[in-house]
C-alpha cells in the first residue's frame, strides 16, 4: 500500500484540482451548531493554524480526488469561502472576490469551469446557488431537502458572522475581511493520500476506529491544563487527579467521570443562559468561560478549583447515606462555617434526595450545596437550603417511586434552578429561585395513583437489599408524620419484617408480601437482634415500639394474629399517609 500523509492548509488541498464526494457518501449533514462551533474554533484561534483533523482521498483520475474522510469539512469551508467572496463584492473589493472564485471553480485543461467540490450523485444546491448564482439568487432559492438547507444554514451562519465582526472591529472592512479568509485557508488538515480505493477505507478505519478516543473529559482536561504556564499548572494537575479518584471510588451512584463533568458545569451559571449545555459542547463552553476571565490561566484554575470542591462534595454523599448525622462534612467545610446541629440538619434533608439514587438532581444539589460551603456567607440560610432539599426529595421520591423515565422538562427544571441559584446575588434571589423550583415541581408531580402504585412495589429483602433506603425513607417519614414517635433519634435503626421472612422462599409469589411495606417497621438495632421469629413472640415488644397512629399493627398486636390481609391494610394506610408526607402540591411560601 503506497500513502503519502502530509500537513497542508485547507488552501492548499482545495488547489490541487477538484474533489469528488462518491455515490457512498452521507449527503451533506452538518448542523448550525456545528458551522458555528467551528467559525469560533477559527475565530478564537486566529493567531495560530487551526488542526481540522484528517483528510483521506484516493484518486479519480488527472488532478481529480475521491474524498473517503473530510467531505463534510471541506464542504463547510467551501460555503464559508462564498460567504467572504460575497462580502467583498459588498464593500466593493471586486479584485479579492475574483480570487476566491478560483478557489470555489477553475477551467480544466479543455477550457471548462469545473467545481472544486463535486458530488457524483447530484449537483444540487450547492453547485447550481452556493457556487455560481450572485448573492440576491441564493437568497431567493428555496432549499428542498435537509442537505439542502443546511448548506444554506451553513451559509447564514458565516454571513452573520463575518457582518459581526465588521461592526465590533476597528480595522478597515478589508483587512477585517483578508483576516477571516485567511482563517479559512490556513487552516490545516493532515492530507493523506492512498493508492487506491480500498487501501484508502483502510486507513479511514485506521484513523477512526484503532485505540481508545479520548472523551469530553480528557478533551477538557487538555483544554484547561495547557491554559495554565507549565511551570505554575502543577498543583491543578493534583487537583484534577484527585477529583476524578474521588468520583470513582463513590459508591452511591456509578456516575461516569464524563457524565459528572456534565453535571458539573451544568451546576454553574457560566454560561450566557440557563439552557442544558451538551455532553459534546462542554468543551467549547468551558473554553468561552476561560477566554471571558481576566486571564485563561485565571478562568483555567477557576475551572479545576470548581471541579475539585464538586467532586469533594459528591464522595461525601456516600457518607450521607451511610449515616446522616453530619459529621462527616467537618473535613471539607471551611472551620469558620462548621456546626455539626448544622450539618445534622442538613444531611436529613439530603439524604432524602439521595435515597431515590437517581442522577437527574445532581447539578441542582451540587449548585446548592457548593454555594452554601464556599459561597458568599449568608446568602444561601441553612433554612433555605433545608427547604429547597425538602422540595428536591418531594419531587424526585415521587418521580423515582412512580417509575417514570428521565425527561427534557425535568431535566431543564433541575437545571434552571442550579443556574438561579449559582447566579444569585442576594438571599431573595434564592428565594426565587426556591419558589419558581417549587411551581416547576408541582407541575411535574406524577399523580398519588402513580406514586402509591410505585410503592405498593418496594420491596425489602435481607437477601435483596435495592430498595432499602427507599424503604427506610418511607418508614421513618410516615413515622415522623404520624408523630409520638416512640423510635430513638440517635440510635442505629433496622427494618424489621413483622411476618418473619426466615425460612420462606423469597423467589414465591405467594411470600412476595412479606418484603412489601406493610409488613415492615423501623426498629432499634439492639431490639431486632434480640427479637424472636414468631409474630406472638415477638408481639410484645413490637408494641413498645409501634406508633400509636399505627392502628392495624397495635389491634393485630392486641388480637395476636397477624397475616398478608392485615398487612394489605395497612400498607394501604400507609399509602395515605405518603401522599401527605410528599404531596402533589409542594405549599410554596412568598417571603418579602
Amino acid at each position: 500500500m503506497d500513502f503519502d500523509a502530509v500537513q497542508r492548509t485547507v488552501g492548499e488541498i482545495i488547489l490541487t484540482g477538484e474533489h469528488i464526494v462518491p455515490r457512498y457518501q452521507r449527503p451533506y449533514a452538518w448542523d448550525e451548531e456545528n458551522a458555528l462551533d467551528l467559525w469560533n474554533d477559527l475565530k478564537y484561534s486566529a493567531n495560530d493554524v487551526h488542526f481540522l483533523g484528517n483528510m483521506v482521498v484516493h484518486p479519480s483520475g488527472g488532478d481529480r480526488w475521491d474524498v473517503v474522510d473530510g467531505q463534510q469539512r471541506l464542504t463547510t469551508v467551501l460555503i464559508a469561502i462564498r460567504a467572504i467572496k460575497d462580502t467583498y463584492e459588498q464593500i466593493g473589493a471586486s479584485g479579492r472576490a475574483q480570487g476566491l472564485l478560483n478557489y470555489l471553480q477553475r477551467v480544466d485543461l479543455s477550457g471548462n469551469q469545473v467545481f472544486r467540490l463535486q458530488h457524483r450523485t447530484e449537483s444540487g444546491f450547492l453547485q447550481l446557488k452556493l457556487f455560481t448564482e450572485p448573492e440576491h439568487a441564493i437568497r431567493e432559492a428555496k432549499p428542498r431537502s435537509d442537505s439542502d438547507r443546511a448548506q444554506y444554514a451553513a451559509y447564514e451562519i458565516f454571513t452573520k458572522g463575518i457582518n459581526q465582526e465588521l461592526s465590533e472591529r476597528s480595522e478597515s472592512d478589508v483587512e477585517i475581511i483578508d483576516a477571516i479568509r485567511d482563517r479559512f485557508l490556513r487552516a490545516s488538515v493532515v492530507y493523506v493520500r492512498v493508492d487506491d480505493r480500498q487501501n484508502a477505507f483502510r486507513i479511514f478505519e485506521t484513523l477512526n476506529d484503532r485505540g481508545k478516543s479520548l472523551n469530553q473529559v480528557d478533551l477538557v482536561k487538555n483544554q484547561v491544563i495547557s491554559s495554565i504556564p507549565s511551570t505554575a499548572a502543577k498543583d491543578e494537575e493534583r487537583l484534577w487527579e484527585d477529583s476524578v479518584n474521588l468520583i470513582e471510588a463513590s459508591n452511591w451512584s456509578k456516575v461516569r467521570t464524563e457524565d459528572f463533568l456534565g453535571y458539573v458545569w451544568n451546576s454553574t451559571s457560566y454560561q450566557p443562559d440557563n439552557e442544558i449545555v451538551a455532553i459534546n459542547r462542554i468543551r467549547r463552553s468551558v473554553d468561552a468561560f476561560m477566554r471571558s476571565m481576566g486571564t485563561q490561566a485565571e478562568g483555567a484554575r477557576e475551572f479545576v478549583r470548581l471541579f475539585h470542591q464538586t467532586a469533594e462534595i459528591f464522595k461525601e454523599f456516600d457518607n450521607c447515606l451511610a449515616s446522616p448525622n453530619g459529621k462527616h462534612w467537618v473535613e471539607l467545610v471551611p472551620a469558620d462555617r462548621w456546626r455539626n446541629d448544622r450539618y445534622a440538619d442538613i444531611d436529613r434533608a439530603l439524604y432524602g434526595c439521595l435515597v431515590p439514587q437517581s442522577n437527574l438532581p445532581l447539578n441542582l444539589l451540587f449548585s446548592l450545596l457548593r454555594n452554601y460551603i464556599h459561597g458568599s456567607g449568608g446568602l444561601i440560610s441553612k433554612a433555605c437550603l433545608v427547604e429547597f432539599l425538602s422540595a428536591v426529595e418531594t419531587l424526585q421520591f415521587r418521580w423515582s417511586i412512580s417509575q417514570r423515565p428521565s425527561t427534557s422538562t425535568i431535566r431543564r427544571a433541575y437545571r434552571r434552578a442550579a443556574y438561579a441559584v449559582d447566579s444569585a446575588g442576594s438571599a431573595n434571589d434564592v428565594a426565587a429561585a426556591l419558589r419558581v423550583f417549587k411551581r416547576d415541581a408541582n407541575s411535574l408531580m406524577p399523580t398519588d395513583a402513580q406514586f402509591k402504585e410505585g410503592l405498593k412495589k418496594l420491596t425489602y429483602f435481607t437477601q435483596r437489599p435495592q430498595d432499602v433506603h427507599r424503604v427506610r425513607r418511607a418508614l421513618e417519614r410516615i413515622e415522623e408524620y404520624w408523630g409520638a414517635s416512640k423510635i430513638p433519634a440517635n440510635q442505629p435503626m433496622t427494618l424489621e419484617h413483622i411476618e418473619s421472612q426466615g425460612g420462606k422462599s423469597i423467589n414465591s409469589r405467594q411470600n412476595f408480601w412479606i418484603g412489601k411495606l406493610g409488613n415492615l417497621m423501623i426498629l432499634p438495632m439492639k431490639v431486632n437482634s434480640s427479637l424472636p421469629s414468631e409474630f406472638l413472640g415477638k408481639a410484645p415488644t413490637l408494641r413498645d415500639w409501634a406508633n400509636d397512629k399505627d392502628h392495624i399493627l397495635q389491634a393485630a398486636i392486641s388480637g395476636g394474629q397477624w397475616d398478608n390481609a392485615t398487612a394489605n391494610r395497612r400498607m394501604e394506610m400507609i399509602l395515605e399517609a405518603a401522599i401527605s408526607v410528599w404531596p402533589k402540591e409542594i405549599a410554596i411560601k412568598y417571603r418579602d
